[in-house]
């Protein structure tokens, strides 16, 4: 398998010999091989074929699907999901025991608290005019206990409450306050009955 750098794979893991460990990201791209920082894989983590960018870290327990891409920057927790698939871009902040299904995308600056589960394509955004000015990151914020449905998207520059339900195909274009769910397209809001608000089966 390609292991770029001085990258660090703690023990108990298992590596797929089609991914790439490491893979040197822009600025690294002209350095030799010793120059090249690598990237962090932590205890007991099950990597299939995809691609983790230098100075990338994964927490322990980290699983993923194929052809997923986590690129420079980014550090994730203990015991995360990343799907097949799954693109997440750099200067990412992601807590413990995410899970993140088939096709969701996370862009550059997003943050995203503990036990966050992201359902199939869904999609975070963080460029509010893309190609028609200046490119200005606005990153979202997702808090903890968070579901996002499958299909749904979060405008840029938002903060999704603790504990809140993002339904499928939901368009969220304000930000969504803890413990409410978020449904349609624009999305309007309402109280998460009492018997919901308590945080995702997600964890040890």
């Amino acid at each position: 398998m390609p292991i770029y750098g001085e990258s660090i794979i703690e023990d108990d893991c298992f590596i797929d010999s089609d991914a790439l460990i490491g893979y040197p990201h822009s600025k690294e791209l002209e350095k030799e091989s010793k120059e090249i920082a690598g990237c962090e894989i932590g205890a007991g983590s099950i990597i299939r074929p995809g691609s983790i960018y230098s100075t990338a870290k994964l927490g322990k327990k980290t699983r993923t699907g194929h052809n997923f891409l986590v690129r420079e920057n980014t550090t994730i927790g203990d015991g995360c999901l990343i799907g097949t698939n799954v693109v997440i871009d750099n200067d990412c902040t992601i807590g413990n025991y995410c899970s993140f299904q088939t096709g969701a995308y996370i862009p550059t600056g997003t943050v995203i608290g503990d036990r966050v589960f992201l359902g199939p394509n869904a999609s975070l955004t963080n460029d509010k005019m893309p190609l028609r000015t200046e490119y200005h990151c606005d990153p979202i914020t997702i808090e903890d206990d968070v579901s996002v449905g499958s299909n749904a998207t979060i405008m840029p520059g938002l903060t999704i409450g603790e504990g809140a339900f993002i339904a499928g195909g939901a368009v969220v274009t304000k930000d969504v306050p803890a413990w409410h769910m978020a449904k349609g397209c624009p999305a309007v809001f309402s109280k998460l009955p009492d018997n919901l608000k308590k945080p995702n089966r997600l964890g040890p």
